[in-house]
């Protein structure tokens, strides 16, 4: 799948896009397919639990260090689905409303700009809380496969805008990277919305339109073009713009 994986993380690549697949493959009642996939989020987990004691040693990601939580984060549709459906059944109708509240002014931020732009802004994720996602367990994916050996360096890199000093950890970004993108592939192949989505935007139409899971079980595009990612030609239209 990806020439800088490692055999191991091939084989999981393979092992988890496979079993993936295979299990919303045999999903026939449409209120089970989200459940198959939430609970093809523990792979991370294991992948996390699997990797060598090197590679778990050198995180540094604890609660309140929150830098990541400033970038841009691309989804698919399922992942804001998962996630909408854990406020739904667990936020008090007061949180659910300011989480609403936030959605919209992260959607009405990050309307007709570039990626580039959109990063410029560094605004917080709408679930972060004291520093803390709200939403751990349902996190998306990008959440899940982000770790890093220096907090500080994260947040050294947030205020420059780039990613100047390398964060990453060897033996854990493949792992989890391996994991991420054989659940996306199995869902493209299942049939399912493969579009790529930015989460802040999506989730507000996911807790305010209960027909954005309908469409994705019906495997519609869940979500309007106006929450998709930024795409290569509007990146291509905003460099020329500032030429």
């Amino acid at each position: 799948m990806c020439a800088q994986f490692s055999p191991e993380e091939e084989t999981l690549f393979e092992k988890t896009g496979g079993a993936v697949l295979k299990r919303l493959s045999k999903t026939r009642n449409p209120a089970d397919l989200l459940p198959v996939l939430r609970s093809a989020q523990k792979e991370f987990d294991r992948a996390y639990m699997s990797a060598s004691a090197e590679a778990r040693a050198a995180v540094a990601c604890r609660a309140g260090c929150d830098a990541c939580c400033h970038e841009l984060v691309g989804v698919q549709a399922h992942e804001v689905l998962i996630a909408a459906q854990f406020i739904q059944t667990t936020f008090s109708p007061e949180e659910l409303d300011a989480v609403i509240a936030r959605t919209a002014q992260h959607s009405e931020a990050f309307a007709g700009h570039s990626n580039v732009e959109r990063a410029a802004l560094k605004l917080p994720c709408a679930l972060l809380r004291d520093g803390s996602c709200s939403i751990y367990d349902a996190r998306p994916g990008a959440c899940r496969s982000h770790h890093s050996n220096s907090a500080e360096s994260c947040r050294t890199n947030l205020i420059a805008g780039n990613e100047a000093i390398d964060v990453y950890i060897p033996g854990m970004r493949g792992r989890m990277f391996a994991v991420m993108l054989a659940t996306d592939q199995a869902v493209e192949e299942a049939g399912f919305d493969d579009q790529g989505y930015d989460f802040n935007t999506a989730l507000h139409e996911a807790l305010t339109d209960s027909l954005c899971a309908v469409r994705w079980t019906r495997r519609q595009a869940a979500f309007p073009d106006s929450c998709r990612e930024a795409s290569e030609m509007e990146e291509e239209n905003a460099r020329r713009t500032e030429c």
